[in-house]
């Protein structure tokens, strides 16, 4: 009852109401009349009081209708104010492909106006239309010229295309379904990035990159040559003091080529130009290869070195060997680097329980990582305060590139850490070659 006089005094005076109210009137009006005049025509006073009962019944439903479309109202127009606030291209449309909403941007990156858009049914045919034809691609990014990049099969879908016409556009297309509280799905919004700017911005950057370290490899190979010369003593006895300095100059050197290469590398991978070369191999030497060349570096940290060989039969599987030897080194690099003085660096195997892959993780009893700087640790040029200050060398690729190679192996890589006790970096690779990306 309650319920119903808010309702009541809420919706009075909505002019979808007021038809009730003129009819709830006139059968009081009536009843009182007949009350009047017909006193003891018991009949007609049942009638008038069955109408008005009627009435009172029909007045709650339309009430409760009316409450409901005022709040569907409201929540549309939230949703219109929400979807025109962003400032990116955004479309809406049903189920059919018809087109219920847009906002601004689009009108504007389109080139079409509101008018020509909504109740507009935009189907695959209309690709090749003067006019409808780049918002078709929109809507279907597999019709684009180029497909970049496509995420799973899941909602939020995210694909990157590339257009050549009407201009050179690179973009990325976020779909989401719009689905009611039931999970029933009424339809779907797209949302335009553009990222054209951006990977211009990012291309002046890797071309400065890459002229800038080709510039140094050069220049630094030859100091490499130069030392090596001095320090085999090829070019004359030198005394202890110049000897000491001119190997820490070899060191600084050494280290200086690495960052070189690993610019390069980053830059190579970012352009599609990091060649892998697939093909049958055996882990297990690979993993043993690698710690018997960090032994030396282990041993002058006082970390040991451990591996637990699995006790399942690992048979050779399709991988670019020297690019998974890769990850492993700068896994194991880190390891020991940021570990304590007789620390432990564990690496293991595991079979994926549900996939045909292969879990490799790299496990120290190191300082850890603090929890604010796991999602930026994959990330280029990243490098955390903590780490910075216990090891100044390095510009923050490595992790960079193991991520790459992986991913283009159609593996994943992840880390768990706790601060104080240390971290596991874990990679994935795929036993059966038919979950290998295509390269």
């Amino acid at each position: 009852m309650f319920k119903f006089f808010t309702q009541l005094k809420k919706h009075f005076f909505d002019s979808s109401f007021l038809p009730f109210i003129f009819l709830g009137l006139l059968l009081i009006s009536q009843l009182l009349l007949a009350l009047f005049l017909f006193q003891t025509e018991t009949v007609v006073l049942i009638l008038s009081l069955l109408a008005l009962g009627v009435w009172l019944v029909a007045t709650v439903i339309a009430l409760n209708l009316i409450e409901i479309s005022s709040r569907l109202d409201l929540e549309r127009n939230q949703i219109n104010a929400m979807i025109y606030s962003i400032d990116d291209p955004a479309v809406s449309y049903t189920n059919d492909f018809e087109i219920i909403l847009v906002n601004p941007a689009l009108e504007k990156f389109t080139n079409l106006k509101r008018e020509e858009l909504i109740g507009k049914v935009i189907r695959p045919e209309l690709s090749n239309d003067a006019r409808y034809g780049f918002l078709t691609k929109l809507i279907f990014p597999s019709l684009a010229p180029l497909v970049v990049e496509r995420s799973a099969d899941t909602y939020p879908q995210k694909i990157k295309v590339k257009f050549d016409q009407p201009r050179e556009l690179t973009l990325e297309i976020v779909t989401t379904k719009v689905v009611d509280e039931h999970g029933n799905n009424y339809g779907f919004l797209k949302i335009i990035h553009d990222l054209t700017k951006d990977e211009a911005l990012q291309k002046t950057q890797r071309d400065f990159i890459t002229v800038a370290a080709h510039q140094l490899r050069t220049p630094l190979a030859g100091l490499s040559w130069i030392l090596e010369l001095l320090v085999k003593k090829e070019l004359g006895p030198l005394t202890p003091e110049q000897e000491k300095l001119i190997k820490q100059g070899q060191e600084a050197v050494v280290e200086s080529l690495k960052t070189v290469e690993d610019l390069l590398t980053a830059s190579q991978i970012e352009e599609g130009k990091f060649g892998f070369q697939f093909t049958q191999a055996d882990l297990i030497p690979i993993i043993e290869d690698v710690l018997t060349n960090f032994e030396p570096a282990a041993s002058k940290k006082k970390v040991k070195l451990i591996f637990y060989r699995p006790n399942f039969k690992l048979e050779p599987f399709v991988m670019d060997p020297l690019r998974v030897k890769l990850v492993l080194e700068i896994l194991v690099d880190n390891a020991i680097k940021y570990n304590v003085e007789n620390g432990e660096v564990a690496i293991k195997l595991e079979l994926d329980p549900k996939l045909p892959f292969i879990n490799i993780s790299v496990a120290d009893t190191g300082q850890g990582i603090a929890p604010q700087d796991l999602s930026k640790l994959f990330t280029k040029f990243f490098r955390s305060e903590a780490v910075m200050k216990e090891e100044t060398s390095g510009i923050g690729l490595g992790l960079y590139l193991a991520k790459n190679i992986v991913e283009h192996h159609g593996g994943k890589i992840w880390v768990e850490s706790i601060v104080g006790r240390g971290s596991t970096f874990t990679f994935s690779l795929p036993l059966d070659p038919a979950y290998l990306p295509p390269q």
